[in-house]
């Protein structure tokens, strides 16, 4: 009994090591190729090809390997590893120190593509008027182009406005027609933000009543300012639901003639403008826009960036 019992030990093992054996080589396996000094992104695709795991272990500054390439791998090139394996890899974050690059004259996106891409960070940022360079613009920087710096370090920025406003004195809009009013707010440089109608029955209707900013106000070019036309409103819309409010098709159409026109039509609703048309026109060409009925609207329409016609919807 004793030899028997001895006998099935011995057969057993021997058994249980020849199919372990066997399950553990038929596992497919893989050489590691040197990884070391290659791009991540080539690094990434070969390991997905071989069927073999990557994990970054973490990255860190370096003299001999650029940005992005690889520093270290585990385990080490040649050696024989079963699919699905995780390779260790440490990234290269590239040289500690870099001279600064050069930001002057670039708008303020390339310049913050240029901060990020060499591992720098955006510091203070001032905006000033300035004759020459545009607006968004680098004048200058800190720290200057071409000291020696640490990666990590903020970049300090001073971008242009552009050419300083000139300084007005806003005209007196009151008594105008409407499309007197916006004439004269263009030709004083000045751009209308938004339009309101409120009735008063002794006055002339479609004339200005109220402005801001007032007359002999001090303003910049370019400085927006707010209109109240004198007009009749619609009471029966104001009692309706918003939903039920009904849109207004406006028509416009080009008189006969041989040549094009540059025509502009601007739509100022919801305290917005919005450009619906600025293009050249053949003559007699038709202009369609559906003018909504939830805000009082104005319509603008130039011909040769002259106005031509104004209508208020309400």
């Amino acid at each position: 009994m004793i030899a028997l019992m001895v006998a099935f030990f011995v057969i057993s093992g021997i058994s249980t090591y020849f199919t372990v054996s066997y399950f553990i080589k038929s596992e497919e396996t893989v050489v590691v190729p040197d990884l070391v000094g290659e791009d991540i992104i080539y690094v990434l695709e070969l390991l997905t090809n071989l069927g073999l795991n990557t994990k970054v272990k973490e990255s860190e500054y370096s003299r001999d390997f650029a940005k992005n390439n690889i520093i270290f791998q585990n385990p080490k090139p040649g050696g024989v590893i079963k699919k699905g394996r995780d390779v260790r890899i440490i990234i290269s974050k590239g040289t500690k120190t870099l001279s600064m690059p050069n930001l002057k004259g670039l708008n303020l996106q390339q310049a913050q593509l240029i901060i990020d891409k060499n591992g720098l960070f955006e510091g203070n940022s001032t905006k000033t008027f300035h004759d020459t360079v545009k607006k968004n613009m680098i004048i200058s920087q800190y720290p200057i182009p071409g000291e020696k710096i640490n990666r990590g370090v903020s970049s300090n920025l001073l971008i242009s406005l552009g050419k300083r406003p000139l300084e007005l004195i806003m005209p007196d809009l009151g008594g105008l027609f409407l499309d007197e009013a916006v004439l004269d707010a263009e030709k004083n440089h000045l751009v209308i933000d938004s339009i309101k109608t409120i009735y008063q029955k002794n006055k002339t209707a479609n004339i200005i009543l109220n402005q801001d900013p007032p007359p002999g106000y001090h303003v910049l070019e370019n400085h927006l300012i707010n209109l109240e036309v004198n007009r009749k409103t619609d009471r029966e819309h104001q009692h309706t639901r918003l939903g039920e409010q009904k849109n207004t098709l406006f028509r416009y159409q080009l008189p006969p003639g041989y040549l094009k026109q540059h025509m502009r039509l601007e739509l100022r609703t919801f305290n917005t403008t919005f450009i619906l048309y600025d293009e050249l026109m053949t003559p007699e060409k038709k202009i369609w826009v559906i003018v909504p009925g939830y805000s009082v609207s104005v319509i603008f329409l130039y011909k040769n960036d002259e106005l031509v016609l104004s209508r208020i919807f309400d």
